[in-house]
């Protein structure tokens, strides 16, 4: 249509619709998209979460009393700190990684990241939705109304937490890019998870499943070969964002 913005020329390693989508976006100018975009990496297939996750805790089981005493004594030690920092992890991006890598680490500055990213996080969502969907387990604040939560109440399952997984999923793939920071990163990705059972919307037991569903999600991203080839392309635009050496 004359007189409206257009896509601006991408760099010739955002190749795929999803990351071209995500380029224009950025930019601010509309971008046709279909209504079904198959996974970028992985397919649900790929990772049977079903064969690596045990299943949650039985109702009125002792594990279940366990997990549920966890939450209400994470809700009795929440600092106003504490809750600013959940509900601004509430939000699902790579960038709350800023904390770790500094004010450079943003997605204006790093387009082929975001766009390399949102491809990971629509991935991981659509492999958790397969075991979500199965177990539906009740949330905290349903099974129990002395609990409160401090983000916005979820309608899905409670197990495993999705939220969690994508945030130990972050900081693996990050730890892979910048080794340097490694502890650091992992750690970040932690508290990212646990601000979910801190809030009431998950327990212990949702976020240590989210973990190895990452672990799973993650090995499977490194046997795929287009993985690979945008890991590299997206390390180097971070690395040189953030002013580092480059790794081999």
């Amino acid at each position: 249509m004359d007189g409206a913005p257009r896509c601006p020329k991408l760099p010739h390693r955002v190749r795929s619709f999803a990351a071209i989508a995500l380029f224009c976006l950025l930019a601010d100018a509309p971008v046709a998209m279909a209504r079904d975009v198959s996974p970028s990496y992985i397919t649900p297939e790929a990772v049977n979460l079903s064969a690596v996750l045990p299943p949650p805790p039985e109702p009125a089981s002792p594990e279940a009393k366990a997990d549920m005493d966890a939450v209400l004594a994470l809700q009795a030690g929440r600092t106003s700190e504490s809750v600013a920092l959940a509900q601004k992890d509430r939000k699902q991006t790579v960038f709350r990684f800023a904390d770790v890598l500094g004010p450079d680490f943003r997605r204006k500055r790093l387009p082929l990241t975001a766009a390399f990213f949102a491809e990971i996080t629509a991935d991981e969502e659509a492999i958790l939705a397969t075991v979500k969907n199965r177990w539906q387990r009740p949330r905290p604040f349903v099974a129990n109304p002395a609990v409160t939560t401090c983000v916005k109440r979820p309608t899905t399952g409670s197990y495993p937490s999705s939220h969690a997984a994508l945030g130990y999923l972050y900081g693996l793939i990050l730890a892979d890019m910048l080794p340097r920071d490694r502890d650091a990163l992992l750690a970040r990705a932690q508290t990212y998870a646990e601000s979910r059972a801190l809030c009431g919307v998950h327990y212990p037991s949702d976020i240590a499943a989210g973990q190895r569903a990452a672990e799973a999600i993650f090995a499977a991203l490194k046997a795929s070969p287009r993985y690979h080839a945008a890991f590299r392309d997206v390390r180097e635009e971070i690395q040189a964002a953030l002013n580092l050496q480059t790794a081999h």
